[in-house]
């Protein structure tokens, strides 16, 4: 199956699995968060990438989200959950964090290796659309036979 992705609409962003976990409030705000929290667009809501891959979808609600997981699967070992959550600084258990969460079928370096590009391939189509907000929310995309990995 050829990876897909396409936008939704949703009323929070903070829907996104990998949400929580790269917008960190700003300590003495009542909002901001570095990287900053997603923008919803007015009558419509919070734009979320939907990518399925194989038989899995994957969420984001900002493209800072999107680059923290290529970046995080990108690493060589893998990090543990445990590392990962200890950055919030709260006590919110590694079991809660996204990459235990992650199917181990896309853990093994292999798959890894193979998501990261396809992710990146996607990347570039949709981050300059993303950041200007000016995306359809029934558009599908397919990745050019160019960006896809051979198996």
């Amino acid at each position: 199956m050829k990876p897909e992705f396409h936008f939704t609409y949703e009323k929070d962003w903070l829907t996104a699995p990998v949400a929580f976990w790269v917008h960190v409030p700003v300590t003495g705000t009542s909002e901001a968060c570095d990287p900053p929290a997603p923008v919803a667009v007015p009558h419509l809501g919070y734009a979320v990438l939907r990518v399925e891959f194989e038989s899995h979808e994957l969420q984001f609600s900002a493209l800072a989200q999107l680059d923290h997981f290529i970046e995080v699967l990108s690493r060589k070992p893998l990090p543990t959950s445990r590392q990962l959550a200890s950055r919030r600084k709260l006590p919110v258990g590694p079991n809660g964090h996204w990459l235990s969460r992650l199917p181990a079928e896309l853990k093994s370096p292999r798959k890894r290796e193979k998501l990261v590009q396809v992710l990146g391939a996607i990347r570039e189509q949709v981050a300059g659309p993303w950041s200007n907000q000016s995306l359809e929310p029934t558009r599908v995309g397919r990745l050019p036979l160019s960006a896809q990995l051979q198996r």
